[in-house]
């Protein structure tokens, strides 16, 4: 999966950083572009015709970039060290989940509930707020959670001819901080795919996705700058292909409706085109 997001902000002293301790810097634009992208692989173990064991684990690569701007708009290069954006790569795992799913069939719809926990290995960074407000260089972009966090979801596939109906639910519940005594929101989603297949082997679907995140916090505050929480609503379109051992398949999703919760008369934007999703199953 992979997609562009792109965060502007008003950047103010003391804010800007060490700086403003020699000299009145004025306020600017700090304008960012993030590619994120991410690998999941994911092995379910049939333990029996009703339980089964499922080994997600994702490996994610992000890649920044930063431009500055005056209020008015002009582009300019500071000639001074920036201890809040760079230019960087950076990759590694995320936190692999581990859940027991039990199915059922049901008049030939088969349901399956899938419960487990995400396993704290993707790395986390120290309080980037703390950080920046002694002035040392920090990092915002979390690979993980830092802590066991609760995996709930439920799936639900019904054939009907040629048509396949599948939908899901899934949460993460985040109960407690981690050892930087950072907490990550709650998280929660639900989508619908309605697929068709045609000729011999081509599958084309149409998804819609409800996606929510609670705010983060740090030593128990949700910081203004931080991650406050947002929902999107995602529409998405697809193609599949049946090959020798099992399922080629893209789809793009847009959103189409989006609530970013933001705080400030000069609120940042944290906004993104599209999703790309490419998947190899068997």
């Amino acid at each position: 999966m992979a997609t562009r997001l792109r965060v502007v902000h008003q950047s103010a002293c003391p804010e800007i950083g060490p700086i403003c301790e020699v000299r009145r810097e004025p306020p600017h634009l700090h304008d960012q572009v993030l590619w994120v992208s991410e690998v999941r692989g994911l092995i379910d173990y049939g333990l029996s015709d009703e339980w089964g064991l499922e080994l997600q684990v994702p490996v994610r690569w992000t890649y920044t970039t930063i431009e500055y701007q005056t209020l008015d708009g002009a582009v300019f290069v500071p000639d001074y060290e920036t201890i809040h954006h760079r230019n960087e790569t950076l990759f590694g795992l995320g936190d692999p989940w581990l859940r027991l799913r039990r199915s059922w069939r049901v008049q030939g719809a088969l349901l399956s509930f899938k419960g487990g926990l995400s396993i704290p290995i993707g790395r986390t960074e120290p309080d980037p707020f703390a950080l920046g407000e002694a002035g040392r260089v920090h990092q915002h972009l979390q690979f993980g959670t830092g802590t066991f966090d609760p995996v709930l979801g439920l799936d639900l596939s019904l054939p009907f001819g040629r048509l396949q109906l599948d939908a899901y639910a899934q949460t993460q519940l985040v109960v407690y901080a981690n050892q930087h005594q950072y907490q990550a929101g709650h998280r929660a989603a639900v989508g619908l795919q309605v697929g068709l297949r045609f000729l011999e082997d081509g599958l084309a679907f149409g998804t819609i996705d409800a996606i929510h995140e609670e705010a983060e916090r740090w030593s128990g505050v949700v910081q203004q700058d931080g991650n406050l929480g947002r929902t999107d609503l995602l529409l998405g379109a697809g193609l599949g292909y049946r090959f020798g051992f099992g399922l080629l398949s893209a789809s793009l999703k847009t959103p189409v409706y989006q609530r970013i919760i933001q705080v400030g008369d000069e609120p940042g934007q944290l906004t993104y085109p599209w999703l790309l999703n490419l998947s190899v199953r068997r």
